[in-house]
């Protein structure tokens, strides 16, 4: 019986895997340079977290959670996302008490929610991000906004924008939510049940309505710009003023809620323009939180967070031809010609391997034909032909699979000869490398 895989997940696997590694590489290396540190943090949480943290007009919580008892009756829930265990974290382990502020913390990990599966949306993902807890100064705020751009930018996208807006303090969002409360009342019957429920739980919610009709209503109501306060406003412009200064590119949005209650002040998406010129929208997200961490039971702390969806990023980028330098290479595929020589190529392999090369072996006995069209399935770089010959001379023969020159080489220069030829390879990739950056990711290294 074939076993079918759940709907809404997918294998990751040579050069997607590649892929994700890649680019959860580079995130990992810019969070580093901002003096981010790890956190990982399970899977499965109590439900509560989620409720009390997420928020119940989330449609996370109201429609997109995995939800179970357990066998002692407790409602647990796959996280739907990393930032509310990140809180609780905090919060259990005191670390608010026994560390400078703020808190920097990055996360890389799976993520579940019961969504329509569509391109490049799963019901399982990946997401990476980073959260900075307790302090109140709006260069938080944007030292995580530009740690996202820098991050990016190293991943190679070029014409990326980003979109903001305020959602000010408590004090504004509560005379915004009556302002829209008045605006949508004489509505409300003629919109969709989602919006209904938005409507007496949280009206912001309202604003990202995806249904035409609401979305045309929502385009004509108060703009909470209108309903900043003095100080929340202020916040606001320094925000603009330094991206201004520091030449990010940036629009405001009016519309733009984001899709969780905890946020306040600022939110932000980043938007990215392929070469081709198609706009693919939201490749990243994030936002000020000023509760949050007190609503999982730790002190009145603020903080700022972004996430990156893996998947997402892995999809743009292979679309823009991004990840060129990720599909599986083999550095050396060794080639034993008839059974005497397969221990012979075993050996060499072994000892290749712990040269730091990437090798490959054939151990059975195929032909010629067989063995090159291995090679060439491994996307093998060079060949090293070993028969009864080379066995008795104490010698190899390399073959360059791309220009197909090939040469008899003693053993005993083996390891010199391709020091040689693969650091000639690399110097040649890093001359021509067109990062913009001071540091070139050809060699980055976590």
């Amino acid at each position: 019986m074939e076993i079918n895989i759940v709907k809404g997940t997918h294998d990751v696997f040579d050069d997607e895997a590649r892929g994700f590694d890649y680019i959860e590489m580079v995130l990992k290396a810019v969070a580093d340079l901002y003096s981010f540190n790890q956190i990982r943090t399970p899977i499965i949480e109590h439900t509560e977290l989620f409720t009390r943290s997420v928020g119940e007009s989330s449609d996370i919580v109201r429609k997109e959670m995995y939800t179970f008892l357990d066998k002692g009756d407790r409602s647990i829930t796959l996280r739907p996302e990393l930032t509310a265990g990140v809180m609780r974290s905090i919060v259990l382990n005191k670390l608010y008490a026994t560390k400078d502020l703020p808190i920097k913390n990055y996360y890389v990990g799976p993520c579940f929610r019961y969504e329509r599966p569509q391109a490049g949306r799963y019901r399982q993902f990946n997401q990476f991000g980073v959260e900075s807890v307790g302090v109140t100064s709006p260069f938080q705020d944007l030292e995580v906004i530009m740690l996202g751009y820098d991050a990016l930018r190293y991943l190679g996208f070029k014409k990326v924008n980003l979109v903001i807006n305020s959602l000010g303090d408590k004090e504004s969002r509560e005379n915004y939510r009556e302002a829209l409360k008045n605006y949508f009342a004489a509505h409300i019957d003629e919109m969709c049940s989602d919006c209904k429920e938005r409507f007496n739980i949280n009206p912001l919610r309202i604003l990202d309505c995806k249904v035409p009709s609401d979305h045309e209503l929502a385009l004509n109501a108060p703009k909470m710009r209108d309903y900043l306060t003095p100080s929340a406003k202020a916040r606001f412009e320094l925000i603009t003023k330094t991206l201004d200064d520091y030449g990010i590119p940036y629009e405001i949005d009016d519309s733009l809620v984001r899709g969780l209650d905890y946020y306040s002040h600022i939110i932000f998406e980043f938007h990215y323009q392929t070469e081709s010129g198609v706009d693919v929208g939201a490749i990243g997200a994030g936002g000020h939180y000023d509760s949050l961490l007190s609503e999982v039971g730790g002190p009145e702390l603020s903080g700022v967070g972004i996430a990156f969806g893996i998947e997402r990023l892995y999809a743009v980028m292979k679309e823009d031809n991004l990840l060129k330098d990720t599909e599986v290479k083999t550095d050396i595929y060794v080639m034993p010609i008839g059974e005497k020589a397969i221990e012979h190529a075993f050996s060499l392999a072994q000892v290749l391997r712990a040269n730091a090369y990437r090798v490959e072996v054939c151990l059975e006995n195929k032909s010629f034909k067989q063995l090159f069209k291995r090679a060439e399935h491994v996307n093998a770089q060079l060949a090293l032909i070993i028969g009864d010959n080379e066995i008795a001379n104490n010698e190899v023969v390399i073959k360059d699979l791309h220009t197909q020159k090939q040469v008899n080489l003693p053993l005993d220069n083996l390891l010199s000869t391709l020091d040689m030829m693969f650091n000639t390879e690399e110097e040649k990739h890093h001359g021509h490398c067109d990062h913009e950056h001071h540091e070139c990711s050809c060699h980055h290294e976590e």
